[in-house]
């Protein structure tokens, strides 16, 4: 006998309906589904590369802002070196006139002048005794050595009767023990010196005098303010460093400013580079992109 397979029936239309419709959605599926995926996966691409190019806008104008800014820093620097220049080159005045014309033109203005304006100014100034206060200003560095500068709290006579005048005596090496201070002695200058104003920057981190009970007194920052309350007399405004000690044994340091012109421009050729190069890559993604879409 031939053998036969026995075929199972099927009992009705519907179910015959069901199969093919489930075989169809299967190979619908089989079919559809890398398409779809191609498309979401084209989107989600489109999406980040649109955030991505907002973002180095964003970031390219911060760079370019930075960049201004610090050549803006950096021509005021160069303007205000130039004065400095040219009032090292100008004869000195005593310190009763110079005092005169910086409160007159304070008066014109309708306020107070800033002492910023006398950095540099040469005057001539008259001590009525050759000792005072010592200061030592704490945490201070000249050519990678730490140290302290000194400082000395003269009186001298103005038209407004007798003042107290910071007097700048140059750098001093500190000692690897901190309690060790620098034994200085017994320090005496002429009555009679020239030399030039200045006004050291503030600290925006801390103002504080921060006076210790020590011999010489040390100090954490210049506050003329607390000086004053401190001595109980005024004290001007400003520092004077002498130019007419002859051989003095303490280096005298001349910063008038924390940074420098050169300092400024350079900080803004760095700023403008890193946003030229940011543009460049996200042009160059751009063009990548643009062509394989």
């Amino acid at each position: 006998m031939r053998p036969f397979i026995k075929l199972k029936a099927m009992k009705n239309s519907k179910a015959t309906n069901t199969i093919f419709n489930n075989n169809a959605k299967v190979d619908d599926a089989i079919v559809i589904t890398p398409n779809r995926s191609n498309d979401d996966e084209h989107k989600f691409r489109s999406k980040g590369f649109w955030i991505a190019a907002v973002l180095t806008v964003v970031s390219v104008g911060v760079l370019i802002k930075l960049g201004v800014w610090q050549l803006d820093r950096g021509n005021e620097k160069l303007r205000y070196e130039q004065q400095l220049l040219e009032r090292s080159q100008q004869s000195s005045r005593a310190l009763d006139i110079v005092l005169s014309d910086w409160r007159g033109t304070g008066l014109r203005a309708q306020e107070p002048s800033s002492p910023q304006t006398l950095n540099g100014l040469k005057v001539d100034i008259e001590l009525a005794t050759p000792s005072g206060l010592i200061l030592l200003l704490d945490n201070q560095i000249n050519q990678g050595m730490v140290g302290y500068v000194i400082y000395m709290l003269g009186e001298t006579q103005t038209q407004n009767g007798r003042k107290q005048l910071l007097i700048d005596l140059g750098f001093v090496a500190a000692s690897n023990d901190r309690r060790k201070l620098p034994q200085l002695g017994n320090i005496t200058l002429p009555t009679n010196m020239s030399g030039r104003l200045y006004v050291r920057s503030v600290n925006p981190l801390s103002q504080e005098l921060g006076l210790e009970n020590t011999t010489p007194k040390r100090i954490q920052n210049i506050n003329i303010q607390a000086l004053s309350q401190y001595t109980g007399q005024e004290v001007l405004p400003f520092i004077f460093q002498p130019q007419s000690l002859g051989s003095w044994p303490y280096e005298m340091l001349w910063r008038p400013s924390a940074m420098k012109s050169e300092k400024h421009f350079g900080y803004s050729f760095q700023w403008f580079v890193m946003a030229a190069v940011l543009l460049f890559l996200m042009l160059l993604i751009g063009y990548r992109y643009m062509k394989q879409k």
